[in-house]
Order: structure tokens, then sequence, then C-alpha cells
């Protein structure tokens, strides 16, 4: 996840009828424009929360310091921060707004992150790379400049340059705990597991209180489809924070992959509960239970709940992408079409047309060509997605292959591809089950039964409207002895 960056260190300087007051236990560090010692307590305090993903007390702290000085640019930027991870776009560039506005009587270093930000939020990335790289070229020590390099450097898939940004942060301070948790993720993507996981490992020594770095660790582990061990190190998280809503969240996708559907929808209720609620977040809240409405095949239930989701919040890339999968199984294509049309319009908008998010687009797209059985054009829409890929998300577009081949009868090209969808996740259920629809297909039982087994184990505890179980038995069902015997 892409998470909240350090507090800044900003020069020190004495504007008239304002002090700018040293950062604790830091001499030699400059201080913050405020003219008030509680709020840049507060501020701080704020800052610590904000670094350890708990929105809902960095919220409380920021808005207590505004309240002993409404002045405090700084304090509006990072409450800007708060709402835009909080999925609420209008009330964060209302926040930064304020803090453009204030940003006049502050150091020149604070100008720049508030304008960085500022840039950032609103989907100039060009510019916020020229104001970060500004950054680093006046103030070498500014951490948080690079990790916005590195976030920009992954929006356009070059992890290894991010990697570098993120290690510039960590020379200039070797116990910044967040810029190991961004280096695990990046090496992560590039299919390193070993240097992801130390890294992450890293960030736990150095957090070894907060929640985030188990969660973190926990997440790398998923994505390797190693669901045991990563459902151990979220409760881990809560055992250290009982109400982090991010563990909630992820151990609600793991309850999804596992077809505990009633279970998963609970945890991500929990999840949505534990954070400020925002227009965006009940907007969040309605994709999911779509979401989970697509797994037990009730299609038309998941369109109105889609529908409802972009009522309220019309940026919802999840519901707008759920809502083509929904049409597109119910042979509704133009509507489909329409849709996608719109989420090109607004990822033209946040300027993310030459960026990584359009992996998932192309997917989309290639997925909606497959329902229409256009099966040529999808596979060119893969290959597309295949552009924007790095060497963990390349499996997504292997499945999606898989899937298109084995539709076209394909099965040499479907074997193919599906073995390449499994590289780094050999568990990954959507791919396991498309490679069991391909031996059955050519009539090898024993691998239909050797690899529906493992899904059967995988989706043992499933609920019983489950239609990827339902749909596994039917297949096993029809096989040999061998494939019996699992079911």
């Amino acid at each position: 996840m892409i998470g909240p960056g350090s507090l800044s260190l900003v020069e020190r300087t004495m504007p008239l009828l304002l002090f700018a007051f040293l950062l604790a236990g830091c001499s030699k560090e400059p201080g913050l424009t405020t003219s008030s010692q509680e709020a840049l307590r507060l501020y701080q305090d704020g800052v610590a929360q904000w670094e350890r993903f708990y929105y809902r007390e960095a919220k409380e702290s920021f808005e207590k310091a505004l309240g002993y000085d409404s002045s405090f640019a700084m304090a509006w930027a990072r409450l800007a921060a708060v709402s835009q991870a909080n999925q609420d776009e209008a009330q964060s560039l209302k926040q930064m707004d304020r803090a453009m506005q204030l940003r006049g009587h502050t150091t020149r270093r604070e100008q720049l992150l508030i304008r960085m930000y500022d840039r950032r939020f609103r989907y100039d990335f060009k510019s916020a790379k020229e104001i970060a790289d500004s950054l680093v070229r006046l103030y070498p020590d500014e951490k948080e400049a690079y990790i916005v390099l590195g976030y920009i450097h992954q929006l356009n898939n070059n992890f290894e340059a991010a990697i570098r940004s993120y290690e510039k942060a960590v020379e200039v301070d070797t116990a910044y705990a967040l810029a190991y948790m961004y280096i695990g993720y990046a090496y992560s993507n590039l299919g390193e597991q070993e240097k992801a996981l130390s890294n992450m490992k890293r960030y736990i020594q150095l957090a070894p209180d907060g929640a985030d770095p188990r969660a973190s660790y926990a997440d790398l582990l998923m994505r390797v489809g190693r669901y045991d061990e990563a459902l151990e190190q979220y409760q881990k998280a809560l055992a250290l924070k009982p109400d982090y809503w991010y563990s909630f969240n992820q151990i609600g996708y793991i309850d999804l992959l596992r077809g505990r559907l009633r279970d998963a929808e609970m945890m991500f209720q929990r999840s949505l509960k534990m954070r400020p609620s925002t227009r965006g977040l009940e907007s969040s809240h309605l994709a999911v239970a779509g979401a989970v409405n697509i797994y037990r095949g009730k299609y038309r239930e998941a369109l109105e709940l889609y529908t409802s989701a972009l009522s309220i919040d019309s940026t919802n890339g999840s519901a707008a992408g759920g809502m083509v999968f929904a049409l597109a199984r119910m042979k509704e294509f133009k509507q489909a079409w329409l849709v996608i049309e719109r989420i090109h319009q607004e990822y033209m908008r946040r300027n993310l047309l030459s960026a990584t998010p359009m992996l998932g687009f192309h997917l989309m797209k290639a997925n909606l060509l497959m329902e229409e059985g256009r099966l040529g054009e999808a596979v060119t829409e893969c290959d597309s997605a295949r552009e924007f890929a790095d060497p963990l998300t390349r499996g997504d577009v292997y499945a999606g292959l898989a899937e298109i081949y084995f539709r076209a009868k394909s099965y040499d090209e479907a074997l193919d591809a599906s073995e390449e969808a499994l590289r780094l996740n050999p568990n990954a259920p959507a791919a396991l089950l498309t490679l069991v629809r391909i031996y059955h297909a050519i009539g090898d039982h024993e691998m239909t039964g050797e690899i529906g087994g493992r899904l059967l184990e995988l989706w043992k505890g499933a609920d019983p409207d489950f239609q990827r179980l339902l749909e596994l038995k039917k297949l096993l069902r029809v096989g040999t002895t061998s494939a019996s015997v699992h079911t």
C-alpha cells in the first residue's frame, strides 16, 4: 500500500509574530512555522499517527492542532493528506487550498512541501516530481521528497528507480522505518521475495510496537499465496492494535479468496467502521458488497450496489470496474462499454493513461471482449496490459490469457499461460480454477483431480453459495475416480 510520508524537517526561521519551535530531541533540526507550541505538539503526534496509518487518530490530532493555530499551514496540508487517504477528495482539496493560501508566511522548505503535495493530490505528477527534485537539491536531508519521487517512479513502473529513491531516504536516516516498507513492496513487485521480506523485517525491527509493519509483512506473504502465514501476521498486527482497520480489511480479502463470503463481509464492515466516516468510504463499502455478490453469482444485485456506490462517488474505480464485470456477465455489452469510456475519462483526468493503473484498465477490456466472444481482440488487450505489468502483476495478465485461450480451445497456449500465471503465486485461486477447466477439457483426469484437490482444501470452509466451489465440484464429479476422490 502507498501510505503517508514522514515528518518533514523545515528551516528554522522566525517570521514576524510567529515562532518556529524546534522539534523535540532534535536540537540541530529546524522547526515548523506555528504560533502555538501546543499546536506543534499535536501536529507532531498527528504525524506519528499518520506514519502508523492510524488515520482516525491522525485526523483528530491535526484538527486539534488547528484549533490552537488555524494558520498552521503544514497542519492543513497533513489534514488534506488524511482526507485523501480516506477517499474524501473534495475535502482534501479544500484543506489543501487552505494550506496553499497560508504558505506565504512559512519557510521556503514548508512552501515546497505544501506545493509538492498540492500537485500530487491534483494528479499533476510532472510538477510534483519537479518540486520534489528541487526539495532534495536544496535540502538533501528531506526524506519525504525521496518517498514522493519513489512513488512517482512506481506509477511509471520503474521500480529500480523507486528503490533508489527510497534508499536515499534511508541514507538520510537509517532509522526511517517507512522507507524500508516502501523498499519491501517495491522488491515484491520485482518478484524478489527474499529482498522484499528482508526489508519488511527491518521495518518491523524499527517499529516493533506498530501494527502496520506486521500487516505489511503479511501483504508480501499474501501476494505469493502464503495465506495461512499472512493471516497469522495480520492477527499479530491486531494484537498490537485491536482496531487496526487495515488488518481487518486484508483478512476480509483472505476470507473472500477462501469463499467465506459472510466472514469477508463482516471483516470489511469492521474495517470501514474504524476509519473516519466519509462519502468516499461509504461508496467503497457498497462496492465491496457488490464484489461479494459477484462471488455469489448475483450479478444483478451486484450491479445495483455498484450503481449506488457510483451515485455517491462517481470516481470510485473499484465500483466502475465491478460494474463492467457484472454487465459483461449479464451480456449487457453496450452499457459496459459506456462505463469503460467513463473510466478512461477519469484516468485521463488523473493523468494515469501512461501509468501502472492502466494494467487493470486493459484487463477489464480484455475480460469484456472475451465475454463478447471477441477472443483475438481480448488477447491484444492482454498484450497492452503486459506493457504496464511488473514481474508480480504479470501473473494477472497471464491468468487472463489462460482463460481466453481456454475459451478458444487453444489448450497448449492456455497451459503455458497458466504456468506463467502461477509462477510467483502458485496458490492463486482463479488461475488454479482455470487450470482445472483446461485439464478437464483435455481429459487429463489425474491433473484435474490433483489441482482440484488443492482448491477443495483452500475452499473447505467456503459458504454454500460460493460459485467457484460449486463449479469446481461439478467439474470433479464428471471426472474419473482419481478426480472424484477429492470431492
